[in-house]
Order: C-alpha cells, then structure tokens, then sequence
C-alpha cells in the first residue's frame, strides 16, 4: 500500500525515488526503464529529472488495471493520473458527478440509504411546541360521550398504538381541563380519534402564523417538470409537546383519561405552528414547497429535482422527522 494524490491534471502516473526503491525491495516492480518521455510540473519550464518507468499492476478495493509509473529523483508526493484513476473507478469528471447516480433516483434507493426517515413516527430533535393559554378562561371537565360497541374494539386498538408510540399517555389523578373524544370512520373501514376542542379552544391563544395558498405553492414551482410529494407520518404528532401544554389537550372515554404528549389534531393553532416549524426546517433546502405537512419537491428535469429530493431527505432525517414511504 502507498499513498498517492489522485491528480485530475496529470497525464502521467509519477513516484518518487524513494518510494521506487520501496516497491523493488518488496519485489513489486521490475528494474526500471529508460525513457524519452518529458514531465514539467505545473507552471514550470524545467522537465523533472526521470530515471526511467516501469509497468505494474494498481489497485484498489475491488479494482485494478496496468498502468505506467515515471520515477523521478528526489523526493516527493506520488501522483495518480486522470486516466488510471477514472479506470480504477476514483475519479469520476463530468456533469454527472453528484452525491445522486446519473441513473433516475428511486424510491428502492430512497429507502435502502435513509431507512430511519421512513420507519415509524418521528419526533423534531431538540424541540417542544407550547400552546399558550388565556389565564383569564375557567377550565371545563367535560363527561365522555358514549362510544358504540361496534366501534370500541377499533378504539381500544388505536389507543393502544398511540400509547405504544408514546404520542399520548394515562392521566392519574384530578385535571382541570377535560374533553370528550369522537370517532370518525374511514371508508377503509378504519377510524381516526379526535378531540372535541371546542370548550377548550376558547382558552387557546393562536400564534396566527400565515399558511400559503394552493396559487402561491404554484407560482413558485413554476418551470419546474419533475415533482415528489411527500407526507409527514402523522405529520402533527412529530412535535413533543412541553409539560405544562399537555393538560389543555386531556379527553376522555370508556378506557379511562389520557392526554397528548404530541401536537395533536383539532387544537386550532396546530396548523399554524407546524407551518411554522416546517418552513423554518426546510429553509435551507432549495426547491421545497409545503403546507402543513405535505411537502412538494420540484425541479426542471431529473437531475435537478433529485438533488432536490436528497437534500430535503437528509434535512427531514438530521431534524429527526419521518415519512410515509
């Protein structure tokens, strides 16, 4: 093994003396050759001393492929070429050099090289959300409405996943605030569980943060022809909330009390506040629009829009989110 600079300028493989009489010690290569051949380092008109070359097999990793070595005297850097290293597969020049294959990205690609991005609910690293409340506004404890026995067995499972996910847990003990819940059938015959927030919105203060309309995400995709759109996992429920705004957020039913450790659906400044944090994530990503949590990746052409593509997934990843794959 010896160190070498790959050299995208250099025509020629080059060692130094020292590093010759290395590899022929180590019966590597042969006893070198004359040669008329003339080397001038960069910005010089004087030719490098050579005292000859020789042929010999390079590698690296998996690789490998004949290549001509010129030996200079004195002491220096040893110098891989342009064209050993393009067939050695280490150098690689041309508009298609990118942390994106030249290929079309895929979704199979998507999911081998960012796996924790599409696995499960995330959660914003280093982050809890607040929901401000008017002091002013006397707290109501609400009785649970009464859930058809047809659908509690599809309850008891959906709160049990939200336990499980850690997006909401069991209340112990006397709460001020207490909502009941309501149960919205799915045409997949599933159901999806919300909170009846209107008692409790009237203490909620909204931080009114502007959400983009549908003709302004438009305007500027303009000229764009390739899209992605991608979906949070539970979008809201990716963002902790902190101890104190929890309380706000307690219903109740048959199974007992429980409140949202996550941001959850149907308290009127959700939207707002997850625009809001979405923006601020993706601000550093280029071709990105979003509302709430559906974001649209675009660009004119493949090319550009999976560079686009892979900087958003590295940013959702970094900032701990995840997505429906």
């Amino acid at each position: 093994m010896i160190r070498v600079l790959i050299d995208s300028g250099s025509t020629a493989n080059v060692i130094d003396h020292d590093t010759w009489k290395y590899l022929k010690k180590q019966k590597i290569c042969a006893v070198s050759e004359r040669t008329s051949k003339r080397l001038y380092p960069y910005g010089s008109n004087e030719p490098l001393m050579s005292i000859g070359k020789f042929s010999a097999i390079a590698e690296v990793g998996d690789r490998q492929t004949e290549a001509e070595f010129m030996v200079f005297t004195g002491k220096g850097r040893s110098i891989l070429s342009k064209g050993t290293a393009e067939k050695l597969g280490i150098l690689k020049i041309g508009l298609n050099v990118c942390n994106v294959t030249a290929d079309k990205l895929t979704l199979d690609d998507i999911q081998k090289q960012y796996l924790s991005v599409c696995k499960g609910i995330g959660k914003l690293k280093n982050y809890q959300a607040k929901n401000y409340l008017d002091s002013n506004v006397k707290p109501v404890a609400q009785h649970a409405r009464r859930i058809p026995f047809a659908m509690r067995e599809k309850l008891e499972k959906k709160i049990k996943e939200l336990l499980q996910n850690d997006i909401i847990e069991p209340v112990d003990g006397p709460t001020p605030w207490i909502s009941p819940l309501v149960i919205i059938p799915k045409e997949s015959g599933d159901i999806r569980i919300c909170v009846d927030m209107r008692q409790a919105h009237t203490a909620v203060i909204r931080e009114r943060h502007p959400i983009p309309t549908v003709d302004e995400v438009l305007q500027s995709m303009n000229g764009s022809t390739v899209f992605t759109k991608i979906d949070l996992a539970c979008g809201f429920h990716q963002l902790e909330l902190e101890e104190k705004s929890r309380e706000i957020t307690t219903f109740t039913c048959h199974l007992g009390i429980f409140r949202y450790n996550r941001l959850m659906f149907g308290i009127s400044l959700a939207p707002e506040l997850f625009q809001h944090i979405i923006q601020q994530v993706m601000s550093e990503c280029e071709g990105v629009q979003h509302i709430s949590d559906d974001l649209i990746v675009h660009g004119n052409g493949d090319r550009e829009h999976d560079v686009r593509l892979v900087k958003c997934i590295e940013t959702l990843a970094k900032y701990g989110f995840t997505i429906n794959i």
